[in-house]
């Protein structure tokens, strides 16, 4: 039997939770309208394993595909992300010092790259700006140096194995930065993530030998990049949406980050003075508050100069907590 409740006639919302409600519809059609899109861009990307193009050819059945300068330009990204191989060979090379600069240089040429179908971030850079210019996308490429896991802190004149480029493109009067190097992967969220990267997202990773390409308002130097903090994106990736803080009071240090809407993620902190042997923090405590997490620890616990990681811990069931992805976090004070 059907409730009588269910026949009546529904009061109307509120104003302010129409409005809601269709800022809601808006965002999702959006959300859907570009995933569909890029769905049929890298439909097309597919298409073209097919069909033998040159390099004109290519950009030619781009552009009979493709109207949008930006769809064009993610065309582009993820050809070279499905198609290009890191050359993990050359790249030895340039570790151990076994290739001239005149060598190194022309195994990068964009025609080389994209017959030979590999090369190291120089030459995915100069193919993409090859790409772009020939659609009148303007474009440039950066060259600077990068962190990671193995490096968390660059020294300019040591730190050549750590020389990086990737690009800046212009669409609609706006620069984005653009890495087709790490954006190489089959995993679409990793991919996704390197174009139009968040610039205070670039920057925690991606240092430019020219400042204005930060595209900050306020850029760090060299010293201010240092003492930041090191973030792998999938810190990100699995949900959370800022950029964690350390604050302190004369007592404690405390750790803060927004909270996780994905509740089986656990944050886990540990010290170190000498960045080699960390050390869980003693009676750390955790305070949930305002929609934040506050790791809140003694500061007499902890070396004047110390170093700190983050590991991440998924939770499983009620009775399973395992590591999922370690040292996603790393700074020091």
């Amino acid at each position: 039997m059907l409730n009588h409740a269910t026949k009546s006639n529904p009061k109307p919302l509120p104003p302010i939770m129409r409005k809601k409600i269709v800022i809601l519809i808006i965002l999702f059609s959006i959300s859907n309208f570009g995933f569909a899109q890029n769905q049929k861009i890298l439909s097309l990307v597919e298409k073209t394993n097919d069909l033998n193009l040159d390099m004109w050819e290519l950009t030619e059945f781009a552009e009979k595909n493709l109207n949008d300068k930006e769809q064009l330009a993610r065309f582009f990204y993820y050809w070279i992300g499905s198609n290009i191989k890191y050359d993990n060979e050359l790249y030895q090379k340039i570790i151990n010092g076994t290739i001239n600069n005149d060598n190194f240089w022309e195994s990068q040429e964009e025609y080389k790259v994209y017959d030979n179908r590999k090369g190291v971030c120089a030459g995915y850079a100069k193919l993409y700006q090859w790409f772009l210019d020939w659609v009148d996308i303007e474009s440039v490429v950066i060259s600077g140096h990068i962190r990671d896991e193995r490096n968390h802190y660059i020294n300019l004149e040591l730190d050549d194995n750590y020389r990086h480029a990737w690009n800046a493109i212009k669409i609609n009067e706006k620069w984005l930065l653009v890495d087709s190097t790490w954006g190489t992967s089959l995993d679409s969220i990793t991919a996704d993530y390197y174009f139009n990267i968040d610039p205070k997202k670039a920057i925690i990773t991606h240092y430019p030998s020219e400042t204005k390409w930060q595209l900050l308002e306020k850029p760090l130097t060299l010293e201010e990049y240092n003492k930041s903090k090191f973030i792998k994106p999938i810190w990100f990736k699995v949900g959370y949406s800022d950029n964690p803080n350390l604050k302190r009071d004369n007592k404690y240090y405390y750790f803060v980050f927004k909270n996780n809407p994905n509740k089986e993620w656990i944050v886990n902190l540990s010290y170190s003075g000498d960045n080699k042997n960390f050390k869980k923090i003693k009676g750390l405590q955790k305070i949930e508050q305002d929609g934040y997490t506050y790791l809140r620890f003694y500061k007499s616990l902890i070396p004047k100069k110390a170093f700190f990681k983050v590991n991440l811990y998924k939770s499983n069931n009620e009775t399973s907590v395992d590591l999922a992805y370690k040292d996603v976090i790393n700074f020091k004070i």
